[in-house]
């Protein structure tokens, strides 16, 4: 073999075994050694970074956890029994936490949404509503083109009808669904008792203008306000609201809802 070949292996060895071991002194000088704590409280989190706590990611979060910053109830994702222990990897004592689901303030399908043209665009709401609504009547509805049930990291959500549904059993309440929508139609709302009773409709039009632009909206009649002595509900703005502090009379405002004359007053 050539010397100068040779001389060349042997060079290219001897800048190998020269970088190698200035790798491994730098790795031994500069590591950052991460906080035990750290550690076992990102090992408890779920690690699918939905953003829910207001963090960038579970490790974000996990560090927001260990400075302070943050309570192990923002996690809407943790059981119960996970976030007792991050609590006791805190040194923390436990607190208490209500379930927070996704409530969607629409009920109009497919067949009950009225039309002043039809559009032919991108199918994704917020594409539809930069367009004239979609061709929508009512400027306040579901479009029904599922851009909540695309970024639902737990297949919480789907549609039907040309309206989402959500499984109260897999909503995490992380709010992702809730920021997609274009309409703002879906609303995180804390679960205190076994069930929510809310009114399905966000449009604040007119009685006229809401019959012609959708079937089953809000005329705001006040019936409601009318039969809820304990103020269950509320007329503001053309659009019945419910009063969830005030429903732990559950009997009492469940018995309301077959009285609406639209019948938009649903339950969980």
């Amino acid at each position: 073999m050539d010397n100068t070949v040779i001389a060349a292996l042997l060079s290219m060895a001897g800048m190998t075994v020269l970088f190698a071991a200035v790798l491994a002194f730098a790795d031994k000088k500069l590591r950052v050694e991460e906080d035990p704590k750290l550690v076992e409280v990102t090992h408890l989190l779920p690690g699918v970074n939905c953003g829910a706590c207001g963090c960038l990611s579970c490790h974000d979060f996990a560090e927001h956890l260990i400075s302070g910053e943050s309570d192990p109830v923002k996690c809407r994702v943790l059981a119960e029994e996970t976030r007792k222990k991050i609590y006791e990897a805190l040194g923390k004592e436990e607190q208490e936490a209500s379930a927070v689901i996704a409530l969607v303030h629409c009920v109009a399908e497919n067949k009950d949404k009225k039309r002043d043209a039809e559009y032919t665009g991108v199918k994704t709401c917020a594409a539809a509503d930069l367009v004239f609504g979609g061709g929508l009547k009512c400027q306040y509805g579901c479009m029904g083109y599922g851009d909540c049930v695309a970024v639902c990291p737990f297949d919480a959500i789907h549609m039907f009808d040309g309206l989402p549904r959500v499984d109260i059993k897999k909503c995490t309440g992380c709010g992702k669904c809730a920021e997609a929508c274009p309409r703002d139609i879906i609303k995180m709302q804390e679960k205190k008792y076994e069930k929510l009773i809310y009114v399905a409709c966000s449009s604040h039009d007119t009685l006229l203008s809401t019959k012609q632009a959708c079937n089953v909206g809000c005329i705001a009649c006040g019936v409601c306000v009318k039969l809820s002595p304990k103020g269950f509900f509320s007329v503001e703005d053309n659009l019945s609201v419910a009063d969830y502090s005030k429903q732990d009379d559950q009997e009492g405002v469940r018995a309301i809802a077959p009285k609406c004359p639209t019948k938009v007053i649903k339950e969980t």
